[in-house]
């Protein structure tokens, strides 16, 4: 055996492993410290009210949706009363164009920072779906519905 390293050194395979040791451990103990985004339980609590409301509406439980639009948003109880006469109204001479209703289905939320939201379904009939948008706000009270609205044009969920 010579001075330039031929003799095999068995410490190699030892320190390898304890390298490997080490970088894993402090892979993992970096990723377990990492900060996660804290969750907004009032907001989530408001997407699943929009979500029920659509359930409810697709059911054509207008009264019962629009009492849950009453307990979660800002919109005065007499709008809201009016705009239960306006959908009924719909649903005996507008809906039927479009055909029998099928179901709700959740397409897309728009936030801009962390205190206004734009979410948007789509109530599906046998021909035509409708557009439901919902503008949710979020103030020193939580969030709420400052906004609902629904239409057929559907050109802001295209682009």
């Amino acid at each position: 055996m010579s001075c330039y390293g031929d003799t095999p050194d068995v410490n190699k395979p030892k320190l390898m492993t304890k390298f490997l040791t080490v970088a894993f451990l402090s892979l993992t103990l970096i990723s377990c410290g990492q900060k996660t985004q804290p969750v907004d339980k009032d907001k989530q609590r408001l997407d699943k009210v929009c979500d029920t409301f659509m359930q409810t509406f697709s059911k054509a439980q207008f009264k019962e949706a629009i009492d849950l639009l009453k307990q979660n948003s800002v919109l005065e109880p007499e709008k809201l009363d009016s705009l239960l006469v306006t959908i009924e109204n719909h649903s005996t001479n507008f809906f039927p164009i479009y055909g029998k209703m099928i179901s709700s289905e959740f397409i897309t939320e728009k936030m801009i920072k962390d205190f206004i939201e734009k979410r948007f379904y789509i109530l599906k009939f046998d021909k035509y779906p409708i557009k439901f948008a919902f503008t949710l706000y979020k103030s020193t009270n939580g969030w709420k519905i400052t906004s609902f609205t629904y239409d057929e044009d559907l050109i802001e969920l295209l682009y």
